[in-house]
């Protein structure tokens, strides 16, 4: 059973429904690679999964961990060591996308002054939604607790809210009774 309480837990739920399907899965800050294991792991036969990173401390991480498990060889994975804006503009920029993600805010473990920016996030999910598969999926987990983190979290927030009903679902979770600003999740589905 999963925490409601938490956004990166609950985010689950979407894309196990989502990886029934999907044949493209972009990370878009694949971290240390527990979200990309994660998926990989629910990847249908023939899946093509991205991890992308700005940080080769994050691409390295997230190898060694895949590799430290038994991903199904039929499931292909590609690391593209760029921040998530530029890759999705030109290494991806012919792929059709069932799902992707971003953990926003700083690589656990690494460097806390390099952290994800609102304006390279803002036109990342632009890029994804000119990618975007019918039906297809963005979860985005951000992180209010910090000043950087609240105030990407309101650029991302108001930037989604404009985007059309006619195309979009878009949606914002967040845990209503918990202290110290937890993670909050915007989901967003191409009609």
């Amino acid at each position: 059973m999963i925490n409601i309480n938490n956004a990166v837990q609950f985010q689950h739920l979407i894309w196990d429904r989502v990886m029934k399907h999907a044949s493209v899965v972009v990370d878009a800050t694949c971290g240390n690679g527990h979200d990309l294991l994660y998926l990989t792991e629910r990847a249908k036969k023939g899946c093509h999964l991205y991890g992308i990173d700005i940080q080769m401390k994050a691409i390295n991480s997230s190898q060694e961990l895949l590799q430290s498990n038994d991903i199904a060889e039929d499931v292909s994975l590609t690391f593209i060591h760029d921040s998530h804006d530029h890759a999705l503009a030109n290494q991806l920029k012919d792929e059709i996308i069932d799902l992707m993600i971003f953990n926003l805010g700083y690589l656990p473990g690494g460097d806390h002054q390099v952290i994800t920016k609102p304006h390279q996030t803002i036109d990342a999910i632009k890029e994804g939604l000119e990618k975007l598969s019918k039906s297809g999926v963005i979860t985005i987990v951000a992180y209010p607790g910090t000043t950087e983190g609240a105030e990407e979290m309101q650029i991302v927030k108001s930037y989604l809210s404009d985007l059309e009903q006619k195309l979009y679902n878009v949606c914002h979770w967040y845990p209503m009774n918990q202290i110290n600003n937890p993670p909050e999740l915007f989901i967003l589905q191409k009609r």
